[in-house]
């Protein structure tokens, strides 16, 4: 009998269909990091010139003002100016890019896939509300630069 701080998180360990392969809901996470890391290297994504709703709105930028800024700068080996425009912009892509590789070393070392406790997801989803709250009130205090 597993105590409730030992119970997995929903899904842990599962693949998409229900199978044993190796492409599942983790993968496909790790294909979306790739991804992105690719569109914000190689795609000129600044010059679309999109304006925050909210900050076009109500003068204020949203939690994820700059974030997209971040990527590409991250991208680019600018992390200075990435962390300028958004940190938790650019940790995000930093921990996605990060993930996407060690997924791939995974797979090909055919490691399991590990299954995190449920209190450490809690612990983690928590962590990253707090995060996000806390770079948006930067965001907001600091009055990021259009």
């Amino acid at each position: 009998m597993k105590l409730a701080s030992q119970q997995q998180a929903p899904g842990a360990g599962e693949r998409a269909g229900g199978g044993a392969g190796w492409f599942g809901v983790p993968e496909v996470y790790a294909l979306i990091a790739l991804l992105s890391f690719l569109v914000a290297r190689f795609v000129p994504v600044l010059d679309l010139h999109f304006e925050c709703p909210l900050r076009a709105l109500a003068g204020i930028p949203c939690a994820t003002c700059g974030m997209t800024h971040a990527f590409v700068h991250l991208a680019q080996g600018q992390v200075a100016e990435a962390l300028r425009w958004n940190p938790l912009g650019a940790l995000l892509a930093l921990g996605a890019w990060t993930y996407a590789v060690a997924d791939l070393v995974r797979i090909l070392a055919r490691w399991p896939l590990p299954a995190p406790p449920l209190r450490l997801v809690r612990g983690a989803l928590w962590a990253g509300v707090a995060a996000l709250a806390a770079n948006w009130a930067f965001l907001v205090v600091r009055g990021l630069g259009a």
